[in-house]
């Protein structure tokens, strides 16, 4: 798909399933046959005889019931570090999504996002971790506990992949957008049913909590912004209050990273990408010297960007205290 076009198409679908929209309730038919489906998938790889893995590490699920990014990959780095803490060797695997090299890698400094992806690139910078991206989860788990040694395994996503145990499921939930119009693939975004919700062991929830349901609230907060071109010149948001700037973020929700911005009384020019989108160097020609902030997730792809006005901003994950100290009995058991 060309990225010319697919702001475009990321903003249509944003309307189709985050609205109220005539044509979600034309493709309701289409949503049945999807829960059919997948149903029927799901029990092919729970129960066909020698699909089914159990591993002798634990293995943590972090995903979602949405399609599109609820806070997933600020969790992984966050439990990584957590427990790296407690004295485990961390495994992560991520399916990479978006890159080009097929291979099963382990992720180092030398690749780039066209290699791996632009999510195990940030994982892999932010943790001490051993992060393997490949199209199958289960061989990803069998070569981090095999080749690393590993002694437990988070999955950067795949709570639908039934293939294998699944230890500790934390599904993960948009504050801002929740479930969109309670629909299906295609007609809206939910890979399941909301009630997947009640399976789970831990429910957290990204930017506000939800009445009625149970979870856990993960802050996002930041403070300062990073220079892309000289990570080591740093400005405080707060110095920026009542300036104008561009704001970019190229994530399953940009509105995120905007309302973290404009809490600190930032003037914003926004500019949302889709998902995992590639940047040229043309994106960030606005004919102006305003200072250009992004996300730390769209930063890992835009080192050949060497203009001095942009800037990243790291985000820190807080989580309830007693959070990890609940996953680690789970794990211990």
């Amino acid at each position: 798909m060309d990225n010319s076009n697919s702001p475009q198409l990321h903003q249509w679908v944003n309307n189709l399933w985050y609205s109220e929209n005539k044509l979600a309730l034309m493709l309701l038919p289409l949503s049945g046959i999807y829960f059919l489906v997948s149903s029927l998938r799901q029990q092919f790889q729970k129960y066909f005889p020698g699909q089914y893995a159990k591993f002798s590490v634990p293995v943590i699920i972090v995903g979602n019931i949405t399609v599109g990014g609820s806070g997933k990959t600020p969790m992984v780095i966050h439990l990584a570090k957590e427990l790296f803490s407690l004295g485990y060797h961390v495994g992560i695997s991520s399916r990479g999504y978006g890159r080009k090299n097929k291979q099963t890698l382990l992720v180092d400094k030398s690749h780039s996002s066209f290699d791996v992806g632009d999510e195990p690139l940030l994982i892999a910078a932010n943790t001490q971790s051993s992060v393997v991206v490949g199209s199958d989860r289960k061989e990803n788990i069998d070569k981090l506990i095999s080749e690393y040694n590993c002694d437990v395994v988070i999955c950067d996503d795949g709570l639908q992949d039934y293939r294998f145990d699944h230890d500790v499921e934390i599904i993960m939930i948009d504050g801002q957008r929740l479930f969109g119009n309670g629909y299906l693939l295609p007609a809206g975004p939910l890979r399941e049913s909301v009630q997947r919700l009640n399976s789970s062991n831990f429910n957290v929830v990204t930017s506000k909590l939800i009445p009625g349901i149970s979870a856990d609230h993960m802050k996002l907060q930041c403070h300062v912004a990073q220079n892309l071109a000289d990570p080591n010149k740093t400005i405080e948001l707060s110095s920026l209050a009542n300036n104008k700037v561009h704001a970019i973020a190229g994530i399953a929700n940009p509105d995120r990273f905007f309302s973290i911005l404009e809490a600190f009384g930032i003037e914003l020019i926004t500019h949302p990408m889709p998902d995992h989108y590639e940047y040229s160097v043309s994106d960030f020609e606005f004919n102006d010297d305003l200072p250009i902030l992004m996300t730390e997730k769209d930063a890992v792809k835009c080192q050949h960007v060497s203009k001095h006005n942009v800037w990243f901003v790291p985000i820190e994950t807080i989580l309830p205290d007693s959070f990890v100290s609940r996953l680690h009995g789970i794990i211990k058991r």
